[in-house]
């Protein structure tokens, strides 16, 4: 399903992951001085996702942090 969302709905909604988070970094660093990789970047938003998850389950935020660990990994390729 996490598949399905990062090479199919995701893309159509998002673009495509690499280049969005190449985007992320750069809005990171002009409006807040950060300098994240994008790596760092997905972990954050993993990051986030299991905060959200600490209070309350939902199936949609394990499909989504499955998602963002199959980015992390085109990433560090």
């Amino acid at each position: 399903e996490a598949d399905k969302i990062v090479n199919g709905d995701r893309n159509e909604q998002y673009g495509d992951p690499s280049v969005a988070f190449k985007e992320h970094k750069e809005i990171l660093n002009t409006t807040f001085g950060i300098d994240l990789t994008e790596s760092e970047i997905c972990k954050v938003m993993m990051a986030i996702k299991l905060g959200r998850m600490k209070y309350k389950h939902k199936r949609d935020s394990i499909v989504d942090l499955c998602g963002y660990a199959e980015i992390l990994n085109r990433l560090e390729k």
